[in-house]
């Protein structure tokens, strides 16, 4: 009797070990097929970073956007989300920084959002199937490489303007003037050209790049381009057959190059990379993350330069559940929902409240993310909706967003169709 409890026992034990570490292969496989991404704010020394980040008990990984205003010295978590959000929660995905103090764009999973707040609250801007967004240099710009059509938005992704139709070069990044565009292609073993428009991509000028600075490609790990403060000025990362990575600057829009540093050996099974040239003149960012030997969190490196790529100062991150400097979220704890959706006449909105929750209210806004009417809800669990504005007006047919606030917490959005 004792041997078959030993045995039933060891039986159980094993299967929970073969769980943990399926599990613990599974994130391994996750993590390492990801890629953080790191973007430049709009303020000297400000740095935006989307990453996975944990597993927790129950198998799910955790992805998180952070924030720093001393050159990744110090992070704060502004917004995070599992694997599996709820509905209409925004995911996390690419992040792109723009000019504008406090906005961030975030694209992925086949939706553009864009955060007013410095990534703490989203507003939903379209859907898509496939395109290429990059952040401009001017307050609102973003633009839109889809279908080889080029679009530009000058109100922060709330309506986007055809451009140029049938645009042949690749979108890469922007310049330091109106209607400065960069363009970077080529394959492996065969050269690679830079591409320069001063007229919003509708004429390009080609710029072929010397097999010394741009040749190679390392296992998916293409050569790439971030522009840097002043006229002209642009960085290029590149990759060689020894998996190290060298960065070269220019002041004269790619024609010459100034090889600044060179790394050590990289294995990149357990390293993903990423990069961006900053605000403040000279300062160039490196992102580098693994899993933590335990494979249950991350681990983040930032290395800042402050002379052109030159030299770098490296700070760490141990991003395990409980790092530090973490603002407390529940994005989930008020389980909003509506029903009907669409609707015409009238849709429920549900909820649930927190204890903490003083002084509740419920507020919906237009897509543009102008609010158009807000309920007080305490000591509720739903609110009605009718379709009208604060001064009872009909409003438009279209999409709607609602969310809770109360004292300085704000929910994410969830989205509502109200039909014509």
């Amino acid at each position: 009797m004792l041997v078959e409890s030993t045995i039933t026992i060891f039986k159980v034990k094993t299967t929970i070990m073969k769980k943990q570490i399926s599990t613990l292969l599974l994130f391994l496989f996750i993590l390492i097929s990801l890629q953080a991404q790191i973007t430049r704010g709009a303020q000297e020394g400000e740095l935006y970073i989307s990453t996975d980040w944990f597993m927790d008990s129950y198998g799910q990984i955790h992805y998180a956007i952070f924030h720093s205003t001393d050159n990744g010295e110090n992070i704060i978590l502004k917004y995070e989300n599992t694997e599996t959000p709820p509905p209409d929660e925004m995911k996390i995905g690419k992040v792109l920084g723009d000019a504008s103090n406090g906005v961030l764009y975030n694209y992925g999973y086949n939706e553009l959002w864009v955060s007013f707040d410095y990534g703490e609250s989203w507003v939903y801007r379209e859907d898509y199937s496939y395109a290429k967004y990059v952040s401009g240099f001017f307050d609102g710009e973003i633009y839109r490489r889809s279908n080889y059509n080029l679009y530009r938005s000058e109100n922060y992704g709330e309506s986007f303007e055809l451009i140029v139709e049938t645009l042949t070069e690749p979108l890469s990044d922007v310049g330091n003037q109106n209607g400065e565009l960069y363009g970077f292609t080529g394959s492996a073993g065969v050269g690679y050209n830079l591409y320069h428009s001063l007229d919003y991509g509708t004429n390009f000028l080609l710029i072929p790049i010397d097999s010394t600075v741009a040749f190679w490609s390392i296992s998916g790990h293409f050569p790439q381009i971030s522009r840097g403060t002043e006229s002209g000025e642009i960085y290029l990362i590149s990759w060689w057959p020894d998996y190290k990575y060298k960065i070269f600057h220019s002041v004269d829009t790619g024609y010459n190059w100034t090889e600044k540093f060179e790394s050590e050996t990289i294995d990149i099974y357990y390293w993903r990379l990423a990069y961006t040239a900053g605000r403040e003149p000279g300062s160039f960012y490196v992102l580098r993350s693994r899993i933590n030997p335990a494979g249950d969190h991350v681990w983040l490196y930032i290395d800042y330069s402050n002379d052109y790529g030159e030299n770098f100062t490296t700070y760490f991150h141990d991003l395990d559940s409980t790092i530090t400097l973490v603002k407390p979220k529940n994005h989930t704890e008020h389980n909003l929902s509506n029903y009907p959706n669409p609707f015409t006449n009238i849709t429920t909105i549900k909820f649930n409240l927190s204890e903490n929750a003083i002084n509740p209210t419920l507020n919906l806004y237009d897509i543009f993310g102008k609010i158009i009417r807000h309920y007080s809800i305490s000591d509720k669990n739903l609110q009605q909706w009718d379709g009208r504005d604060e001064k009872g007006n009909k409003v438009s047919g279209g999409i709607y967003l609602y969310n809770i606030s109360y004292g300085g917490y704000s929910s994410p959005y969830n989205k509502l169709l109200l039909l014509p």
